[in-house]
């Protein structure tokens, strides 16, 4: 019983420093707010009749944290954040039923392999539209300040696929030049 006292104050005094310490190195993972992202296509669907509009395309995907991800819908499952976007995917070659729903986006932690994983990791899969019989998904890594990867989307006319950043949301009065100059 005399070594527990011992014991607590040598773990104490051999620890990684204070809790503040170590937050401060790590880059923030938390997706919650706007996010400026950047969607660059690589390779457009095999059974496309015609060629995409563009080759990159700049919009705004924006997350609050799911507070209920047990239990919730069939379609948000365990995801760690819900949310909205604001892309014009048809210029892609995406979205190609016309679907007027709403444009979600669902976000869950993964592992390297892709998967789910209950705590903040260093990779994310971001699902735009999950409902929909066209299937996007975003799999990418947390760097310092952004977050990079590669999207897939899976339909009847194949597979189309591509690179994509997110970087938090700037000031729309210093914004970078608009995705339209890299059309």
């Amino acid at each position: 019983m005399r070594c527990a006292p011992i014991l607590a104050l040598a773990i104490a005094a051999c620890g990684a420093g204070s809790p503040e310490t170590r937050f401060e190195t790590q880059p923030a993972k938390n997706l919650v707010g706007a996010w400026d992202a950047t969607l660059s296509l690589v390779r457009p669907y095999q059974l496309e009749l015609n060629e995409p509009a563009a080759k990159r395309i700049c919009g705004t995907i924006a997350f609050v944290a799911n507070h209920q991800a047990r239990g919730g819908s069939s379609q948000t499952g365990d995801s760690t954040h819900l949310g909205v976007y604001d892309m014009d995917l048809a210029l892609l070659g995406l979205d190609w039923l016309g679907d007027n729903g709403f444009p979600e986006a669902v976000a869950t932690f993964v592992d390297d392999y892709g998967t789910p994983v209950n705590t903040v990791g260093d990779s994310v899969a971001i699902v735009l539209n999950p409902g929909s019989r066209e299937r996007i998904v975003l799999l990418g890594r947390y760097g310092v300040e952004e977050i990079r990867g590669g999207w897939t989307a899976q339909s009847s006319r194949g597979t189309a696929g591509g690179s994509f950043s997110m970087t938090p949301h700037v000031d729309a009065r210093n914004q970078s030049p608009s995705c339209s100059e890299f059309h």
